[in-house]
């Protein structure tokens, strides 16, 4: 796999357990949670970020849906905020593909006036018949 590839797996593995994690524990909230226990894995704190991101998008989009349609949905949260970042991850990805996209035209391009130049140079330098 190439690097970018090996990196959105990575990153989709990560929110995807992160959504499974959060779905499965519907109570489970840093309220709840012991105050002198702190995370001390690399995982245990990057679960932890994703958890509280997809906390604060999801109230982001409660209060969204709720002013513009008057409806509250204060118990889709959870779920609303793992929607939102897996939908921003999949944006993300989108774009670092077409800007991927971008920059090979121009490596092509500049090999290929490369190429043309050192041509150029060579049939300047041929001798004359």
């Amino acid at each position: 796999m190439e690097g970018s590839k090996v990196l959105s797996f990575l990153v989709f593995s990560l929110l995807a357990v992160g959504l499974i994690v959060g779905i499965s524990l519907p109570g489970f909230s840093a309220a709840d949670a012991p105050k002198t226990e702190i995370s001390d894995t690399v995982i245990e704190r990057m679960l932890t970020f994703i958890h509280s991101a997809a906390e604060l998008v999801g109230k982001g989009l409660v209060n969204l849906i709720n002013v513009i349609s008057g409806v509250n949905v204060d118990e889709l949260e959870q779920p609303l905020g793992y929607l939102g970042i897996l939908t921003a991850s999949l944006i993300l990805f989108g774009a670092i593909k077409a800007a991927q996209k971008i920059v090979w035209f121009f490596v092509l391009l500049g090999w290929g006036l490369i190429i043309v130049r050192i041509v150029l140079e060579a049939l300047d330098n041929a001798p004359s018949v």
